[in-house]
């Protein structure tokens, strides 16, 4: 079979018309992107220049009627809450998409907590509330379908990486609106090498750091 490469159309194209087998390159992935394929998710989240060892869980403080994108959630943001700028790296949508807010080689201030910055990546639930009360019942099956996805992503590339929600990592937090280290113990068998009392101290450590941690606790 004659296949050749097309640059323009992102694509391979071979004799058969209509075998077009898309073409992911996440050097080329911008803000406002979907990641449509587990692969191509992977094959993103390995791209990253920067080091990052801990994912961090929110919701975006708004009512699941409104299915929010990252435009619309913008505009929110700026008009109701008067907050600039989204700072999450990654959205889940209520159709179940990912969308990429910010790029993944960005250090961005989702946080205060911010020795939680430099080597983490946040990705938010859009919705968790019903009529102004946090509620992650109203999350579509979707999005947990891909939020777990999205974590045993995470794990096969970083097998002892930390997975934390924002109430973890920030005392005055009160999303996800979950228990996100028992959901990881649960789905994934799988603890956090640190500590809640040590987070303040050790915010997110790198590779090195959690390694040598991990044996001290006698984690494999």
């Amino acid at each position: 079979m004659y296949t050749i490469f097309s640059p323009y159309l992102k694509t391979y194209l071979t004799d058969f018309p209509l075998d077009k087998t898309p073409v992911f390159i996440p050097s080329e992935v911008k803000e406002g992107d979907y990641i449509e394929t587990y692969e191509a998710l992977e094959t993103y989240m390995r791209s990253c220049e920067r080091e990052y060892t801990q994912v961090v869980v929110y919701n975006t403080k708004t009512d699941y009627r409104q299915r929010f994108e990252k435009e619309d959630l913008e505009n929110f943001y700026r008009s109701e809450m008067n907050i600039s700028e989204i700072p999450f790296h990654f959205l889940i949508l209520q159709n179940g998409n990912i969308q990429v807010n910010k790029l993944i080689g960005k250090t961005t201030n989702h946080t205060t907590a911010s020795n939680h910055l430099q080597r983490s990546i946040s990705i938010a639930f859009v919705g968790g509330f019903n009529n102004g009360v946090q509620d992650m019942n109203t999350c579509t099956p979707g999005q947990w379908k891909t939020f777990k996805k999205f974590i045993k992503c995470f794990y096969s590339i970083l097998p002892g990486g930390q997975v934390w929600g924002h109430d973890n990592i920030n005392p005055s937090a009160y999303d996800p609106g979950f228990n996100v280290i028992r959901y990881i113990e649960k789905s994934f068998s799988k603890r956090n090498t640190l500590r809640i009392s040590q987070l303040s101290d050790y915010g997110a450590p790198t590779t090195e750091t959690l390694i040598s941690m991990s044996r001290e606790r006698g984690f494999n």
